[in-house]
């Protein structure tokens, strides 16, 4: 089938890209290579984020990501005018960031979702490199602190930067990866769009890479 689509996320995977786009009803799709999940390639990713794209596509759902669809073709691919600030009332407004503070879910949590994907506005982030020597994310969201997040914006992934207001997109993996001995599904920024000050929360910065 085919879809009118706005690109929200075009971030880093495995070598290739995990692709986040918007349909005309406001769902959050995630475009992948197969059934499988697997990334998207270079050449299947003729776009950039906020362009507008016709795509021809077939629901390939897993587990834990619903929201796949595999991209059989990519019919069409234009740069638009369109901001961040006109894709603001599909901002999320949930208490908390997919059920806890934490960078990443359990198991038992990561099955009580419904989506993975979150897009939503948050306070003072600020990207920072740790003692491992990785790009990390801490912001505010809901009045609540949130450290440690993993960013996947090849944008904004790989120099320390700060935003006193952003929207940031949030996405679950299908499978958990093993730390501190245990399995754990993390939580990934895949797409940041800093906030001017502005009275509306929704006046976003134009995002252009």
């Amino acid at each position: 089938m085919k879809l009118n689509l706005t690109v929200l996320a075009k971030s880093d995977k495995h070598n290739g890209y995990c692709v986040a786009a918007l349909d005309q009803r406001g769902r959050i799709l995630r475009l992948v290579r197969d059934a499988e999940g697997h990334a998207l390639t270079e050449d299947q990713c003729r776009f950039k984020k906020l362009d507008h794209i016709i795509a021809d596509v077939e629901p390939a759902p897993l587990k834990h990501q619903k929201e796949n669809h595999v991209l059989t073709e990519l019919v069409e691919s234009k740069k638009s005018s369109t901001s961040i600030n006109d894709l603001g009332r599909f901002l999320q407004r949930p208490p908390l960031i997919f059920g806890n503070t934490m960078p990443w879910l359990s198991e038992e949590d990561m099955g009580k979702q419904k989506s993975t994907f979150l897009f939503v506005e948050v306070d003072d982030l600020r990207i920072y490199l740790n003692d491992e020597e990785k790009y990390k994310a801490d912001f505010l969201y809901n009045g609540q602190a949130y450290e440690g997040f993993s960013i996947t914006d090849p944008a904004f992934k790989t120099k320390e930067q700060k935003s006193a207001k952003a929207a940031i997109l949030v996405s679950l993996p299908n499978a958990p990866y093993n730390r501190y001995g245990h399995e754990l599904y993390y939580k990934f920024i895949c797409a940041v769009y800093p906030i001017k000050n502005s009275k509306k929360s929704c006046e976003l910065d134009f995002y252009k890479i």
